[in-house]
């Protein structure tokens, strides 16, 4: 073969893994959270991120015990599919 004609080898397998409790535990109380933050985002008709922030961040922290970066992202998806 030429310079520059090598080829690609790709390699694929397959695992079974098993799912980490916290980790679905987790994902559980974020869906939870979304569908609750999903529904204040349209009964308060909030737009800005700001006010989604006043409104959403301490409750998704406390009542979903959520941690910070998972809850700031929970209420900007909320924001996005309201």
């Amino acid at each position: 073969m030429a310079s520059g004609d090598e080829g690609v080898l790709t390699l694929s397998i397959a695992l079974r893994v098993s799912p980490d409790p916290g980790a679905v535990e987790l994902l559980e109380r974020y869906r939870l959270a979304l569908n609750y933050a999903i529904n204040k985002v349209l009964s308060l008709n909030l737009k800005t991120i700001r006010d989604v922030h006043n409104a959403l961040y301490r409750e998704l922290r406390e009542w979903f015990e959520l941690p910070s970066r998972i809850a700031l992202d929970c209420y900007r998806d909320a924001l996005a599919n309201a």
